[in-house]
C-alpha cells in the first residue's frame, strides 16, 4: 500500500515565532512530509482547513512554538500510525496536561479542561487519523469556539476533542531535545539545544527497543547496535536481516541435532549471534523509518520457527547418546504456545478495557478521574519504581533473550536436558507468576461488555465440525473479565492432548509445531484486525476436527496413530505455514 507524504499544518498567529516556523518547515520537508503553513486564521477557520485537508488522508497539525531536532521530525513524519496520535513527555504540571494509560492518551487537557492525576504533557504535535470519529472530533471543536467565550490552545483542543470523542490517541514518546516554547526567551534556549544535540545519537536512542528483558537490555542491545549501524550503512533492509537471523538459528539447529560436541558449542555461539542479528532488524526499521506490518509479522513468525527448531535439534542430538528427550521438547513448544497466547491476548485485552474512554462533550471542563487498579496491584505498580524489582520481575517472565541465553548454556555444556529441563522450569514459574497478576488484575476491569476486546478473542477460536454457529448473529460469548484466558486454555487441551498421548513419538513434533504455529497465525492475524481466510479455516479442521482425528487414531480407529501424526505434521505443516503465511502475505501487501 503507498503511503502519501504526511501533511503537517501551521497556523501561524504570532510573527515572535515565525523562525520557527521556517525551522519546522525545513524539518518536515527533510523528513519527506509537506508542510502547509497559514497566517493569522482564526481557530475555527483553521479548523475548517484541518477539515478540508482530511478529506485526503492523515493531517497533523503542529503548535507554532514545537521545537525539536531533525532525528525526532523523521520519525514524527516517516511514522505509519493507523490512529491519531499526540507527542508527549512525562510530566505531572497541570499545564498542557494528559493522562497516559498503556502507552495511549486517556485524558486530555486544554486552559479550559483539567486533567486528573496528569502523567504526561502535550508538546503541540498531534497526527489526526483520517477517518470519520476523528473528523467528528474536529467538528464538535469547532462548534465549542464558536463561544467568544472559549478561547483555548487549539492543538490541546484538537486532542481534547479526539480523546473526548472516544478517538484513539497514541502517546509518541520523545528522543532528544523536544519541548514546546511559552515564550519568545525560551524558544530561542531550546533551539540553541537542538542546534547542539547529536542527531546521529537520537537516532540510535530512538532504534533502541523501550521495555526490553534484562538480558537483552544490557547484553544484547549493546551488540546489536553495532550490527545495526553496519547494516545501515550497507542498505540492508529489516526483512533482510529477519531472513539471515532465520536462516542462522536453522543452521544452528542442525549443528545441535549432531550431538557432536564441538558442534555443539559453535551452535551455542550461533544462537547468541542470531538472537543478536534479530534484535538488530527492528533496529533498523526504527532507525530508517520503513518498519511495516508485513516486517512485524515476518519477525514474530520466525521466531516462532526458528526456537522451536533449536528444541528439535537439541533433542534430536540427545537421541544419538540415548536419551529420549522429544517429551520435554514436546512439552516445552506446548507451554511457550499457551504462554505467548496468554502473554498477548492479555495485553490485548487489557489495553482495550484499561484504555476506554467515555465520550464526554467539550463543554465538561473536568475529566473522569482515573480510577484505582486496587491496593495489592497499586502497590506492585509502585514497587516498579525501584529498579532491581523491576528487572526481577522481567527475569521471571522468561523473555526470549533469557530464554535464547538457556539454550547456549546447555548447548556449551553438551548438556541438552539442562537446557530443555531449564527452560520447562523456569517457563512453568513465568506462567503461574503472570496468570496470577492477570486474574488479579482482571478482576478490577469494572468497564461494559462494549469494550470487552471479544472480537480480539473470537477470531481465534475456530472450533470446526460446524460449531461455529455459536457465533451467530454476532452472540458474543467472550466478553467476560477472564475470557482472554480461553485462547490459551484451548490451546492446552489441543496441544496437550497431543503431547499425552504422542510425546515419545518425534513425529509427533512436527504435528503440534504446525499446529502451534497456526495458533500463532490466528492471533496475529486477528490483532491486526483480519480474519483467518475461509479455505484454512475449513481445510485445518478446526481444533475439534484435529482433536477427533488424534483420539479417533489413538484408539486405532481408521489409520494407525503413527500414520496419521506424520500425514497430518505434513499436511498442516504446508497448510499452516507454507500456504498460510503466503496468504498473510498477500493481504498485508
Amino acid at each position: 500500500m503507498e503511503h502519501l507524504p504526511l501533511r503537517v499544518v501551521l497556523n501561524l498567529t504570532d510573527p515572535d515565532f515565525q523562525s520557527q516556523a521556517q525551522i519546522l518547515r525545513n524539518q518536515v520537508q527533510t523528513a519527506g512530509g509537506t508542510f502547509i503553513e497559514h497566517k493569522d486564521l482564526s481557530p475555527i477557520q483553521f479548523l475548517s482547513k484541518v477539515a478540508e485537508y482530511l478529506v485526503d488522508g492523515p493531517v497533523a497539525v503542529v503548535d507554532q512554538a514545537f521545537v525539536t531536532g531533525q532525528a525526532m521530525m523523521d520519525a514524527l513524519v516517516k511514522g505509519h500510525w493507523s490512529v491519531s496520535a499526540s507527542v508527549v513527555k512525562p510530566s505531572a504540571t497541570p499545564t498542557h496536561a494528559a493522562r497516559v494509560t498503556h502507552k495511549q492518551i486517556v485524558s486530555a487537557g486544554s486552559s479550559e479542561h483539567k486533567v486528573s492525576a496528569p502523567t504526561h504533557q502535550m508538546l503541540g504535535f498531534i497526527r489526526i487519523a483520517s477517518d470519520a470519529k476523528a473528523t467528528a472530533a474536529i467538528a464538535q471543536a469547532s462548534e465549542y469556539l464558536e463561544l467568544p467565550s472559549h478561547k483555548p490552545n487549539v492543538v490541546d483542543l484538537i486532542t481534547v476533542a479526539l480523546v473526548r470523542a472516544a478517538c484513539p490517541v497514541v502517546a509518541i514518546p520523545v528522543t532528544g531535545i523536544c519541548e514546546r516554547a511559552e515564550s519568545v526567551s525560551e524558544l530561542t534556549e531550546f533551539q540553541s539545544q537542538v542546534s547542539n544535540q547529536d542527531e546521529q545519537d537520537v537516532r540510535t536512542k530512538r532504534a533502541l527497543r523501550a521495555d526490553d528483558g534484562f538480558y537483552s537490555t544490557f547484553v544484547l542491545r549493546k551488540l546489536s547496535r553495532k550490527v545495526s549501524m553496519f547494516a545501515v550503512k550497507r542498505g540492508w533492509t529489516p526483512n533482510q536481516i529477519t531472513v539471515a537471523s532465520l536462516i542462522l538459528a536453522l543452521v544452528v539447529s542442525g549443528f545441535f541435532a549432531t550431538g557432536w560436541w564441538p558442534l555443539m558449542i559453535v551452535g551455542a555461539i550461533g544462537v547468541q549471534v542470531s538472537i543478536i542479528i534479530d534484535c538488530a532488524d527492528g533496529e533498523v526499521a526504527r532507525f530508517t523509518g520503513v518498519s511495516s506490518q508485513f516486517g512485524a509479522w515476518l519477525d514474530a513468525a520466525t521466531d516462532r520457527i526458528k526456537e522451536y527448531a533449536l528444541y528439535a535439534g537439541l533433542a534430536f542430538g540427545a537421541s544419538h547418546h540415548g536419551l529420549n528427550l522429544w517429551p520435554l521438547a514436546m512439552g516445552l513448544m506446548v507451554l511457550q504456545t499457551v504462554r505467548h497466547m496468554s502473554d498477548y491476548n492479555f495485553h490485548a485485552v487489557q489495553v482495550i478495557r484499561e484504555t476506554a474512554v467515555i465520550p464526554m462533550s467539550l463543554g465538561e471542563p473536568n475529566d473522569i478521574p482515573a480510577a484505582s487498579n486496587g491496593s495489592l496491584l497499586d502497590t506492585s505498580a509502585a514497587l516498579n519504581s525501584n529498579s532491581k524489582i523491576r528487572w526481577a520481575k522481567k527475569i521471571i517472565h522468561m523473555p526470549i533473550g533469557e530464554r535464547w541465553l538457556m539454550i547456549s548454556l546447555g548447548a556449551a555444556f553438551n548438556s541438552p536436558a539442562f537446557a530443555l529441563w531449564g527452560l520447562l522450569v523456569l517457563g512453568l514459574i513465568g506462567l503461574a507468576y503472570t496468570t496470577t497478576g492477570r486474574i488479579l488484575r482482571s478482576k478490577t476491569w469494572r468497564h461494559p461488555k462494549t469494550v470487552s476486546g471479544c472480537d480480539v478473542l473470537e477470531r481465534q477460536i475456530n472450533p470446526g465440525l460446524g460449531a461455529e454457529w455459536f457465533w451467530a448473529d454476532d452472540a458474543h460469548i467472550m466478553t467476560g473479565k477472564f475470557a482472554w484466558m480461553a485462547p490459551a486454555l484451548l490451546r492446552l487441551f489441543e496441544l496437550g492432548l497431543v503431547f499425552a498421548i504422542a510425546r515419545n513419538n518425534p513425529v509427533a513434533y512436527l504435528w503440534i509445531f504446525a499446529v502451534a504455529f497456526h495458533h500463532y497465525d490466528a492471533l496475529y492475524r486477528s490483532l491486526a484486525g483480519f480474519e483467518m481466510p475461509k479455505n484454512i479455516k475449513t481445510n485445518g479442521l478446526g481444533f475439534l476436527g484435529r482433536t477427533l482425528i488424534i483420539i479417533m487414531t489413538a484408539l486405532g480407529i481408521l489409520i494407525p496413530l503413527d500414520v496419521a501424526l506424520l500425514i497430518g505434521g505434513i499436511a498442516f505443516s504446508a497448510l499452516f505455514v507454507g500456504y498460510a503465511s503466503l496468504k498473510w502475505m498477500q493481504q498485508i501487501r
